[in-house]
């Protein structure tokens, strides 16, 4: 008996001490891309790329109540959020304009893109949402300031679908930015 008991004892105490493995995330573009030489703007540069301070750490971040934020501790990215979502809007807007925009540290007599995330997180009634700023600036003057602002149920339950629908918002944030963009052309910096 004593030693069916230490047995148990044993077993759970193995249990116990399992952990189960975090779950990495990236954020990349669903579109194929395809090796060749790229089309960059003459026009427009890709500026500085913010990111809310609450969003900048490794888990995926749930709106728990009102002002209320819970990071995941086992659903992390695979990368730095600036990066991962640096990098997604840049293959984006480059996707739907049909223009590589080049960091601005590379480019002269351009109209610099900057973008601002607010907000990027999942909410408990099953939902992605963003909060996002862009701006355009030639020179010294602003010329365009913008705002989008925009939510997305999920289609299943689970961090993979928070990430699939964050993708969505980040993809169509590309999409009205690039808009913007050819609102504002074909003005070069130096007119």
């Amino acid at each position: 008996m004593k030693v069916a008991g230490f047995l148990l004892v044993a077993l759970l105490a193995g249990c116990a001490s399992q952990t189960i493995p975090p779950t990495y995330y990236l954020l990349r573009s669903d579109q194929g891309l395809q090796s060749g030489v790229l089309s960059t703007s003459k026009r427009y540069s890709l500026g500085s790329v913010e990111i809310a301070a609450y969003l900048d750490q490794p888990g995926l971040v749930m709106a728990t109540g009102k002002d209320e934020m819970r990071a995941a501790n086992q659903n992390l990215w695979a990368e730095p959020i600036y990066d991962g979502v640096r990098n997604f809007l840049a293959t984006e807007i480059a996707l739907t304009s049909g223009e590589e925009l080049l960091p601005t540290k590379l480019t002269r007599n351009t109209t610099v893109v900057n973008i601002r995330i607010d907000q990027l997180h999942g909410t408990l009634d099953g939902r992605a949402q963003i909060v996002a700023f862009w701006w355009l600036v030639r020179g010294d003057e602003v010329v365009s300031f913008n705002r989008f602002a925009d939510a997305r149920a999920l289609t299943a339950s689970g961090y993979s679908a928070l990430v699939d629908a964050e993708k969505l918002l980040l993809a169509e944030l590309a999409k009205r930015i690039s808009a913007s963009l050819a609102e504002h052309g074909p003005k070069s910096a130096a007119e």
